[in-house]
């Protein structure tokens, strides 16, 4: 039998992370998974509005009730020097991570003729310069000969066609090139870079009532119903775990069958 070490999947005890983007309940529940699964997590906003900086908050405290480390801070994602002086400031007070996730996201839904330049300029500045911001910082402040794990979340519609999304799919798209470059600049410093993609989860806008005869939206799902946040933590653990150190430029579904349907 081949001589080999089997790896601790599901164990990241002794590791430091951070994740991004409390907008929606996907970044919570990640944060929540990777320290049940035993690391120190810090949390910080995408966006300096009001109700994600809190939620950001609310997620450390309970990181704390779970017996670790934590530290939380407001961040504009979208704002490249912001990003490096706030993650600097972590890595002072928290120590540099081995695990960064972006949960970011900003929504913008309308017709291309109606999108006006400003509000095209928001979905890329939230959504894919935000990613890149976190992304660069991470690789400057990760110290040379150290693991790294980097994790983007975003939604299936970076990669399938939807009315009016035309920013916000652009967007979106523009991440999963960055899982495809990164990977490759990551490899030979031991930095995996892989993204989850989501379906329609229940936190999804337009997504309608969750009664199947309501809804002819969840007739094209195979599972027959939404997403929830808890189902992407064992993903992002694993991801995030050395049981994962080979796996790199992947995107994983989350998403109850939908892509594979389509």
């Amino acid at each position: 039998m081949a001589d080999w070490e089997r790896k601790p999947g599901f164990d990241l005890t002794g590791k430091r992370a951070v994740v991004v983007g409390f907008g929606t309940p996907a970044g919570e529940a990640i944060a929540l998974a990777l320290a049940e699964a035993g690391a120190d997590v810090a949390t910080a906003s995408a966006t300096p509005d009001g109700e994600e900086v809190m939620a950001a908050k609310r997620a450390s405290k309970q990181i704390v009730e779970l017996g670790r480390v934590t530290f939380s801070q407001a961040w504009d994602a979208s704002l490249g020097t912001n990003v490096q002086v706030s993650m600097r400031q972590l890595v002072k007070e928290f120590g540099a991570p081995d695990i960064a996730v972006f949960a970011g996201d900003t929504f913008v839904a309308k017709p291309i003729e109606h999108t006006s330049d400003a509000e095209f300029a928001r979905a890329i500045q939230g959504n894919l310069a935000a990613a890149f911001h976190l992304a660069r910082s991470f690789f400057r402040e990760l110290p040379q000969g150290r693991a790294g794990r980097l994790i983007f979340v975003t939604p299936v519609f970076g990669e399938r066609g939807l009315s009016h999304l035309a920013a916000y799919g652009a967007a979106k798209a523009g991440i999963l090139g960055l899982v495809r470059v990164l990977s490759q600049e990551g490899a030979p410093r031991n930095i995996t870079v892989n993204a989850i993609s989501t379906g329609w989860m229940d936190w999804t806008p337009g997504r309608g009532p969750d009664d199947i005869s309501q809804n002819r939206l969840l007739r094209y799902i195979p599972m027959r119903r939404f997403g929830k946040a808890d189902e992407l933590g064992p993903l992002a653990v694993w991801l995030a775990s050395d049981a994962a150190g080979f796996v790199t430029g992947q995107v994983f579904h989350v998403d109850g069958g939908l892509t594979a349907h389509l």
